[in-house]
């Protein structure tokens, strides 16, 4: 078969007049060949780009580009359980494919990760968030080992907030890990000594010391050590966070609790290649089991009296007795229904 190059000149040639003979010397092929695309009136083949196949993605594509453009960081799982709800039947390789032309190249990072069995530990972590009510703030706790995820959605990041919440993870767990990792958050850390070393405060030492871990703290400007829940805070921002509405902290709270039966405890996990509530019914045998009397906190909290003869704490006021106004007192807070969370 004659390249296109060649059909050019053997045209060329033949416009010129000159005979299927010459022509064949010429190109050195058979006279014949000069006969058969001289008889069948044959062009040169025409190259340009094949006409692109339609896509099932194509009617999604500009709801796509929409959501990235106000939303960078949703990422393709959310993406694509948001245009399944549209009526995309398509698979997630062809929309990952899309989004990654479409998102910024970010440099991989190659970090040494920490191993760790099951049981063993839990991180802690806060994460602020604002939202038309409000900022909010997001106690998160990760178990290491299977990724198992709790949250909790709350209006203050105080050392009432952080036991109550580590009371909830541990009941939804059934189960405590033997250690739990904090950053150097003042509810759980109250200085260090003189090497550096984490001094943890009174209360949370009571606190650890009822349901049986030992509390451990990273060291300073190093938050990577607890990189699982740093990593959960991203994928909460961007699995869930972003692009919903809420219409209150309860709602807010509600929807959470959904997306994480649905979604981030029972997909597969990209580093574990499990799902992590079925990689929580393996681990739970490793945990410590819960107390049978669970612990009830005392937090003093210094407050001011006001002239009308109130005082405020989380959202509420309380009446004090008469004669205390402009007064500061110490309140003892305690979670009333404390041993009914879960």
């Amino acid at each position: 078969m004659l390249s296109k190059e060649d059909i050019i000149v053997l045209r060329h040639y033949l416009k010129e007049g000159l005979p299927k003979t010459v022509v064949a010397e010429k190109l050195g092929i058979n006279r014949r060949t000069v006969h058969r695309y001289l008889c069948n009136g044959k062009e040169e083949p025409q190259y340009g780009p094949r006409p692109s196949r339609p896509s099932k993605l194509d009617p999604y594509k500009e709801y796509l580009l929409g959501r990235v453009q106000t939303y960078p960081e949703l990422s393709g799982t959310r993406l694509l359980s948001e245009i399944r709800s549209l009526g995309y039947h398509g698979g997630y390789t062809i929309l990952k494919d899309f989004m990654r032309s479409h998102r910024p190249k970010t440099p991989l990072t190659i970090e040494q990760r920490f191993e760790v069995t099951p049981g063993q530990q839990a991180q802690v972590d806060f994460a602020t968030f604002k939202t038309p009510f409000g900022t909010v703030y997001a106690l998160l706790v990760v178990l290491s080992w299977s990724r198992t995820l709790w949250v909790r959605f709350g209006f203050h990041q105080d050392q009432l907030t952080v036991l109550t919440g580590l009371h909830q993870a541990f009941c939804a767990f059934e189960g405590v890990p033997r250690t739990v990792l904090f950053d150097r958050m003042r509810t759980a850390v109250a200085g260090s000594d003189p090497g550096g070393a984490a001094v943890f405060n009174a209360e949370m030492l009571r606190f650890s010391a009822h349901y049986g871990f030992r509390p451990v703290a990273c060291r300073p400007y190093r938050a990577k050590t607890k990189g699982r829940v740093e990593r959960a805070v991203s994928y909460l921002r961007r699995n869930f966070f972003y692009g919903r509405s809420f219409r209150d902290l309860e709602d807010l709270n509600t929807q959470l609790a959904a997306w994480l039966g649905d979604t981030a405890n029972a997909r597969v996990h990209g580093t574990t290649g499990e799902i992590p509530k079925e990689r929580l019914q393996k681990e739970r045998s490793h945990l410590v089991a819960l107390p049978v009397s669970p612990y009830v906190p005392m937090v003093t909290l210094g407050r001011r009296i006001t002239q009308d003869g109130f005082i405020s704490y989380n959202g509420n006021e309380y009446s004090v007795p008469e004669g205390l106004a402009h007064k500061e007192v110490e309140l003892g807070a305690t979670p009333v229904s404390y041993k009914h969370l879960t």
